[in-house]
């Protein structure tokens, strides 16, 4: 990977929360939302960052506006996740420099640490070659995955019924798998227990 290759972060934060039942970008974690948690955490550690916005864009947006991050709207977000990367994806291609890959992140995973972004970024940056890099925890994928340019034409022609396991799951020749210690990387906030353990975790 060249000195002006980058990695652009998508942060994928359209959905409807319907099993949460309010909008989980917008819970509050501590003094922060759960949006500008994992944001400002993968801005950390990345120098672009996508954040895909649909339902309540207009709430979420504002708040994310000190963060140093570019905020695109999918209005096709309701038809599910595979629209969103998409639409990331797409908006990259708007930056000006030379795009290496996509770090995809969850945007209700606010237990996410650096160094589970960090280790994923550097893996792709690292000698394996590899297109694709996945996060592990005990033998389990998590969150965030990179996924490399050379896959984005096979992204765009996923149907919205068609995950992004459709892709990677082709690819296991070209796919790397890093252990990391955090088991955050498998967790996400899903119901109102999520995030009541998450506050507990936080206290």
């Amino acid at each position: 990977m060249g000195d002006g290759d980058s990695i652009v972060g998508i942060v994928l934060a359209a959905g409807l929360s319907t099993r949460m039942g309010r909008p989980k970008q917008l819970l509050r974690l501590g003094d922060r939302t759960v949006i500008e948690v994992v944001v400002r955490r993968v801005r950390s550690q990345l120098d672009e960052v996508i954040v895909v916005l649909g339902h309540m864009a207009g709430e979420i947006a504002p708040l994310l506006e000190t963060c140093e991050v570019r905020c695109v709207v999918n209005e096709r977000y309701r038809a599910g996740m595979t629209t969103s990367v998409q639409c990331g994806i797409a908006a990259s291609g708007e930056w000006g420099g030379a795009v290496s890959g996509y770090l995809i992140c969850l945007g209700d995973q606010p237990g996410i640490g650096p160094g589970a972004v960090r280790a994923v970024a550097a893996a792709a940056r690292g000698e394996s070659g590899k297109g694709i890099v996945i996060p592990r925890f005990k033998g389990r994928r998590g969150h965030p995955i990179f996924v490399s340019a050379a896959y984005t034409d096979e992204i765009a022609r996923l149907g919205d019924d068609e995950g992004l396991n459709q892709v990677t799951g082709r690819h296991s020749d070209d796919t790397l798998e890093v252990d990391v210690e955090d088991e955050e990387v498998l967790v996400d906030l899903d119901t109102p227990e999520d995030y009541h353990r998450e506050l507990r975790r936080l206290r």
